[in-house]
């Protein structure tokens, strides 16, 4: 994927690092949370509950900023 970069002036290779690094850590994290939803059902329900919260605070404190700016 990243050879799509090479014929790109602006992009460094520190750049291209840290991108698959990224990729690797996000990808294993996937694997894990897959594995451990497999082994106990019950976590999936308690893993949406958390990804709901986490976007209902953030659209609650976007509307926040978005009423009070001026």
């Amino acid at each position: 994927m990243f050879h799509f970069f090479k014929n790109l002036g602006y992009v460094s290779q520190g750049q291209m690092r840290s991108a698959g690094s990224g990729l690797l850590f996000n990808g294993l994290l996937c694997v894990l949370f897959s594995l451990a939803i497999f082994a106990n059902p019950d976590l999936l329900a308690f893993l949406v509950a958390v990804f709901l919260m986490i976007v209902g605070v953030s659209l609650l404190s976007t509307w926040w900023k978005v009423r009070n700016w001026k």
